[in-house]
C-alpha cells in the first residue's frame, strides 16, 4: 500500500501481540511482590498519586495504568492499538476503576498544553520513530514542575549467554522465555520494524537522559538495573528469564519540567 508507514506496521504488530502480551514475563505483572516493586519505582520517581493527573503513554493492556490507579493517580491510558486498549478497558471495568482512555499516537497526543502532573512511559521509547519530537511533545503537555518517568531497556543487544540459547535448545530441547509465544511471522514483522525505528541498535539509559535534557527537563534521576523488579520476579537461576533479567540493560529515568518552559 502506497501510504502504509512504519507506524501502521507497529500498530498491526501490537494488535497481533495483544492476545498473549500479558503472558510474557516482563510485560504482565503476575505476582503481588512484583506489583509492589513497581509501585516503589513509581513513587520513588513520581511521588504518591493524591489524585494528581497522570498519563500512561502506550498503555497497552493497562498494566501500569492499573498500578497508577492503585496509587491514587487520576490516570489516563493512551494507546493507538485498539486490541491492546480493549484489554486495558476490561481490566478497568472488572476493577470498577475510573480510568479514561485515549486512542492516540504517543508521539502526537493532541492533548492541551500543561495537562498532566506526571507522565509514565514503559517499554515505549525503544520503539519510537522520532524520539526528539516525542520528548518535546511530552514536555509540552506536562505542567511546570511535572515529572516524566521512562521505564525501558535495550531489547535489541543480546548477552553472549542469550546468544547460546538456540544451541542449548538443540541439545536439551526447547525452553520457554518471554517471547516463546511469538510466531515466525511475528518475528519477521518485529525485525522489519526494527530496521526502521530510531533505536535500531537498542536504547540505553544515557540516550534517554540526553533526550530529557535536550527537551528541557531537569532534576534527572536514573535507576539502572531495576534490581527491585528483578528480585521480585524470583526466576530460577540460569533459566532463560533469569539470564534475560540479569544481563539485559534495563532502567528507569525521570526528569522534571522546568518552570517557564513549554
Amino acid at each position: 500500500m502506497q501510504n502504509w508507514s512504519v507506524k501502521d506496521d507497529i500498530r498491526e504488530y501490537w494488535t497481533k501481540r495483544a492476545e498473549t502480551y500479558d503472558l510474557s514475563p516482563g510485560h504482565g505483572v503476575a505476582k503481588l511482590a512484583e506489583m509492589e516493586a513497581w509501585k516503589h519505582v513509581i513513587t520513588d520517581h513520581l511521588g504518591y498519586g493524591q489524585e494528581r493527573k497522570a498519563l500512561d503513554l502506550a498503555c497497552g493492556t493497562g498494566v501500569m495504568t492499573m498500578i497508577m490507579h492503585d496509587l491514587r493517580f487520576d490516570v489516563t491510558g493512551l494507546d493507538f492499538t485498539d486490541a491492546m486498549m480493549s484489554r486495558a478497558k476490561r481490566k478497568a471495568e472488572v476493577a470498577q476503576a475510573r480510568i479514561h482512555f485515549l486512542a492516540r499516537d504517543a508521539e502526537d497526543t493532541y492533548e492541551p498544553d500543561e495537562s498532566y502532573d506526571v507522565i509514565i512511559a514503559r517499554h515505549l521509547v525503544w520503539t519510537l520513530v522520532d524520539p526528539g519530537k516525542a520528548f518535546a511533545e511530552w514536555n509540552r503537555i506536562l505542567k511546570p514542575g511535572g515529572r516524566l518517568l521512562v521505564i525501558d531497556g535495550d531489547f535489541v543487544s543480546k548477552h553472549w549467554l542469550e546468544r547460546l540459547m538456540p544451541l542449548l535448545d538443540r541439545i536439551f530441547g526447547n525452553r520457554t522465555d518471554g517471547h516463546s509465544l511469538l510466531t515466525p511471522e511475528q518475528w519477521q514483522a518485529h525485525h522489519r520494524i526494527l530496521e526502521r525505528i530510531h533505536f535500531k541498535q537498542g536504547v540505553r539509559c544515557t540516550d534517554v537522559m540526553e533526550l530529557l535534557a535536550a527537551s528541557g527537563f531537569g532534576l534527572i534521576r536514573n535507576d539502572v538495573g531495576l534490581s527491585a523488579i528483578r528480585g521480585s520476579r524470583q526466576h530460577s537461576s540460569l533459566s532463560r528469564n533469569w539470564i534475560t533479567s540479569h544481563f539485559n540493560h534495563r532502567f528507569a529515568v525521570s526528569g522534571e519540567k522546568r518552570s517557564g518552559l513549554v
